[in-house]
């Protein structure tokens, strides 16, 4: 019976391994905004409106694939175009 604890400890090593390395890879609103030249509350007003889809990972934290952000910035209109709308 033992034995079998141990087997389950080691799944659950190896999904919470898994896991950390799928959060290595998201990136932090901070780290976004750094990437972008923005502010950090920018990439938070993004996310709140929908344009920048993102996973909350806590009351107030959220991460960013890199393939969203990549598709965001495939459809992000240019600076000339924003400042337009405005």
């Amino acid at each position: 019976m033992r034995q079998n604890n141990h087997k389950d400890s080691s799944a659950n090593k190896a999904e919470a391994g898994n896991e950390l390395e799928d959060n290595r890879q998201l990136l932090t609103t901070a780290e976004v905004a750094q990437r972008l030249r923005v502010h950090q509350r920018t990439v938070q007003r993004w996310i709140s409106s929908g344009r920048l889809p993102a996973t909350k990972v806590g009351p107030r934290i959220w991460r960013i694939s890199p393939e969203d952000l990549k598709k965001f910035l495939g459809n992000k209109p240019s600076d000339s175009q924003e400042s337009n709308e405005l």
